[in-house]
């Protein structure tokens, strides 16, 4: 047999099929992790996508207004007490320098006795209240004792339901005798010192007038009751023999 060799080297079927195979292997793998990263790749720009879409479509929030707690109503704030001012108070009767005097406000009985020299001698302190509180225009009378006779007032001057001596019967209202010019000294009723009492028992005085001569006290004369409401030039006359200002 004449055979030529082949000077080619031969390959074995193993050694040819084998790179072969393995270079077929590599190609799909390449593949799959080519397709694996454009699917990611994909995923997350999606996922971006979604998120920025989500952000940019969101409906604005109403804004948060915070309220003050409720508060109650303030108070009315009080008005300023006006100051008080100074009192004119006037100071009669048994004080040793009596007239018209000013005092502060809040001040008391005993006050205007002690500025006026306080009382007389003769005055009795018990029948002033000395911690009363004086107001504006008040009048502070103290009362003198009244001197004693030997006849009572009331036989001194008779009233109209007492019959004079020697004269039976009542006599009528109007006979009732004044005692005009039959006074004795000691028995005029001092028109700066009297209670209303006894200037009631004066002729023509009654209550209303004799507060009003106590309000218009003192008197420099007695016809200075003239300015009194309620007297005239005819009850001063009346009056005349009948009352004195010392």
């Amino acid at each position: 047999m004449s055979a030529e060799l082949d000077p080619r080297p031969t390959r074995s079927p193993v050694t040819e099929t084998a790179p072969r195979a393995a270079g077929n292997t590599g190609a799909p793998t390449a593949l799959r992790y080519m397709g694996l990263g454009f699917l990611l790749g994909f995923l997350l720009s999606a996922t971006i996508s979604g998120a920025l879409m989500w952000l940019l479509r969101r409906p604005t929030p109403p804004p948060i207004v915070l309220h003050p707690p409720p508060t109650p109503a303030p108070s009315p704030t009080p008005l300023p007490t006006p100051t008080p001012g100074p009192l004119q108070v006037f100071v009669s009767g048994g004080v040793r320098n009596p007239g018209l005097i000013t005092l502060p406000a809040g001040a008391r009985v005993g006050d205007a006795l002690a500025k006026v020299g306080g009382l007389l001698p003769d005055a009795d302190p018990a029948l002033v209240n000395q911690a009363e509180i004086v107001f504006d225009g008040a009048q502070i009378h103290v009362p003198l004792p009244q001197p004693q006779t030997g006849a009572d007032a009331s036989t001194a001057l008779p009233t109209a339901n007492q019959p004079q001596p020697g004269v039976s019967g009542d006599l009528p209202p109007t006979a009732a005798p004044s005692g005009q010019g039959n006074a004795p000294a000691a028995e005029l009723v001092n028109i700066n010192t009297a209670s209303a009492e006894e200037l009631t028992s004066l002729p023509g005085i009654g209550p209303a007038k004799a507060a009003a001569i106590i309000a218009g006290r003192p008197y420099a004369s007695i016809e200075d009751l003239d300015r009194v409401p309620g007297i005239g030039p005819g009850t001063v006359e009346k009056l005349t023999p009948l009352v004195t200002t010392n």
